[in-house]
């Protein structure tokens, strides 16, 4: 073990010790993963992405877990949009912009942030949130694709209680109002603390899809339930189209049309699963284990 995770070792259990003197309650989440003992709060979340600081989501995101859950919090990002890398792994050299409000900005996909900040710029922190994504992770094609997940994995890798959060839309790219992201980020934010206090036994992460503006079939809007969900084995085709004409093997580029989700008709879907709970306008939270198997 590196000097830092038992840094960061030491550090959760004096906190953990404070927590018992203080009268928190403390509980033990062990799975095949060495994890450290659970406070009643976190000692210090780390704050990532996989849509860079541009992100009006993880903008908004931000400040509610500083300020509302009152959470201490690192915020270590990519410089840039790294969307659909999974859980991809750079070697280097990466260079670190230390921002003057105290966040990283790296040159790097999300997994090598969170490894970088856990070892490294934030040893103490032992929660990890990754989102809110722009636009849903939901399916084995996309969880097994998402940077988002992605970093959420590399955390509970490194023994961190990990969530992964996005928030699938429906009205298409950019046509949601301020009012539909403080809803999602009120939800969302219901929904980690809730996970944190009262983690599952068994469970590395959670992959949580928190619908942005869903309205009803009379386009109101409709109040989401929390459902506990599967992840459905849809997957999808070819995510790329010729870049010059039809035929032309010379070169591709990203058309992703194979992760349009929402258009499957319900017979496609396995009732129950995360696209289903999502597609009827509920917040999908799926257990998931570092084996990439569901928990």
């Amino acid at each position: 073990m590196s000097t830092c995770l038992c840094a960061r070792g030491r550090f959760l259990l004096q906190h953990h010790q404070r927590n018992i003197k203080s009268g928190g309650r403390c509980r033990r989440a062990f799975t095949g993963i060495n994890r450290p003992l659970a406070m009643t709060t976190p000692a210090r979340v780390l704050l990532t992405n996989d849509d860079g600081p541009d992100s009006a989501f993880f903008k908004a995101w931000v400040p509610h877990v500083q300020q509302v859950l009152g959470w201490d919090a690192y915020v270590c990002i990519p410089d840039g949009p790294q969307s659909f890398v999974s859980k991809a792994i750079a070697k280097g050299p990466i260079s670190v912009r230390h921002m003057g409000d105290g966040s990283a900005h790296m040159a790097g996909p999300p997994a090598t942030c969170v490894n970088i900040a856990l070892n490294h710029l934030a040893p103490q922190c032992d929660f990890v949130i990754s989102g809110p994504n722009v636009g849903h992770n939901l399916g084995r094609g996309s969880v097994l694709s998402s940077g988002t997940v992605g970093a959420a994995l590399e955390g509970a890798i490194l023994g961190c209680r990990a969530v992964a959060v996005s928030f699938p839309f429906f009205q298409g790219w950019d046509n949601w109002t301020d009012a539909d992201v403080d809803s999602a980020v009120q939800a969302a934010g219901r929904v980690v603390k809730e996970l944190w206090e009262d983690w599952d036994e068994g469970v590395d992460l959670y992959n949580c899809n928190v619908p942005l503006g869903f309205r009803g079939p009379d386009n109101n809007p409709v109040q989401p339930q929390c459902l506990r969900t599967s992840v459905d084995p849809l997957s999808y085709a070819s995510l790329y189209a010729p870049a010059q004409r039809e035929g032309d093997p010379s070169s591709f580029v990203w058309k992703p049309v194979g992760l349009r989700v929402f258009q499957e008709e319900d017979s496609n879907l396995v009732e129950g699963s995360d696209i289903w709970a999502v597609k009827r306008g509920n917040i999908s939270i799926t257990a998931l284990n570092a084996g990439l198997l569901q928990a």
